[in-house]
């Protein structure tokens, strides 16, 4: 399988996520910040999960796991704000 096919799918499964994201703040009136708050616990929940499967001790590759998972988490986050500004000005 391709990167490419690879990358599409984890948007795939990104897209559902937010999926239920919405309708937790539209159908059951969360408010968006407590939703984005549950979002990010999640993902740390999982990271957590997800580095420890890969490491043979974690105690000993915990920094290096939080630098590389923060990292990525902070590379998707200016992606995705700087795709807001460019929306935001189109607005306008």
């Amino acid at each position: 399988m391709s990167e490419e096919v690879k990358e599409l799918e984890m948007f795939e499964m990104a897209d559902k996520f937010i999926k239920i994201a919405n309708e937790l703040v539209q159908d059951q009136s969360q408010e968006i910040g407590r939703v984005g708050a549950a979002i990010r616990y999640a993902a740390a929940r999982f990271n957590a999960h997800d580095a420890n499967s890969k490491s043979r001790s974690l105690e000993e590759d915990k920094e290096k796991a939080i630098e590389w998972y923060t990292d990525q988490y902070k590379k998707m986050l200016v992606e995705n704000i700087d795709e807001h500004i460019k929306l935001n000005k189109l607005k306008k």
